[in-house]
């Protein structure tokens, strides 16, 4: 699904799963009830489940399309992963939309993964014959250095479902010597480049693009769940390693950029998805980029 071009960029969507998940205070153990309601009333409908206080939660990938590259970055949870039960839900509506893009996995340039949640790295690669292999098969893949090694710790305290993420999702890319490592600054080209976000994870970084004409994209992650955040930039999710960090980050980035016209694009915001951030006192507020509402 497109989302939005500027100049020589093309951004797509590739929906697995989206609608209402969790309830507010599962997802934002933070959170006020009373002061999470107020702010969900003056956003948009598909934000908010009110009768069941469900937050609406979206697992994408995003193309990326430029310079006669064709980039993915994260790339949801996949299939025939040995996973929780709330992530056995049918993975075609990703394939059916890569489809749509009239794109086959060999079309794949570059895929970057800006951490190793098990949303973010499911369709690395496919299980064919009773092995992992790589899903994109002309591909090269980036891993975060400092990702790698936390969840390489991850995995020998024995967590097992880090343990298995690793073994399905990672590993046999490394092994086939697919992954290049890199830093959570590297510059990747002169318009494209990574930037640390630290605290939903250790290592996770955004990914920023520059148009032909200097606009920015950046590729959020996990640093925005929802635009609940913008109003109450502390409440980090139940998924963060380091909740006050992620906070900090959040709020960092939103200074950083508040009132410019760089495009925010968050991983798990429903459709259409992104964004510019404005400046409202000490608090923020979400303006979808291309609201197909107005249009």
């Amino acid at each position: 699904m497109k989302l939005f071009s500027i100049d020589d960029v093309e951004v797509s969507a590739l929906i697995e799963r989206e609608g209402p998940q969790r309830k507010t205070r599962e997802l934002f153990p933070l959170a006020d009830g009373e002061r999470a309601r107020a702010h969900l009333r003056e956003m948009e409908p598909f934000l908010y489940l009110p009768a069941s206080d469900r937050i609406y939660n979206t697992y994408q990938s995003f193309l990326v399309r430029i310079g006669g590259r064709t980039i993915l970055i994260d790339t949801c949870v996949g299939e025939n992963k040995a996973r929780p039960p709330q992530f056995a839900y049918p993975k075609t509506p990703w394939l059916e939309a890569l489809a749509e893009e009239r794109l086959s996995f060999e079309q794949i340039d570059l895929v970057i993964c800006t951490h190793l949640h098990v949303d973010h790295v499911g369709w690395n690669t496919r299980l064919i014959n009773g092995r992992w292999v790589p899903t994109f098969p002309k591909a090269r893949y980036l891993f975060g250095r400092v990702e790698c090694e936390y969840w390489e710790e991850q995995v020998n305290k024995g967590n097992d479902l880090a343990g298995r993420i690793w073994t399905d999702s990672c590993l046999p890319l490394i092994h086939a010597g697919r992954v290049d490592l890199a830093e959570m600054d590297a510059r990747l080209a002169p318009n494209l480049w990574l930037s640390p976000a630290p605290g939903h994870t250790p290592g996770m970084f955004c990914v920023n693009v520059v148009s032909a004409t200097g606009r920015r994209i950046m590729f959020v992650a996990d640093v925005l769940h929802h635009p609940i955040q913008c109003r109450e930039p502390d409440w980090s999710t139940c998924f963060c390693a380091d909740p006050r960090g992620a906070a900090q980050t959040r709020r960092q980035l939103f200074e950083e950029i508040a009132d410019t016209d760089v495009i925010i694009v968050p991983e798990h915001v429903p459709f259409p998805t992104a964004g510019r951030i404005e400046a409202d006192g000490e608090r923020f507020r979400y303006r979808f980029a291309f609201p197909w509402w107005r249009s």
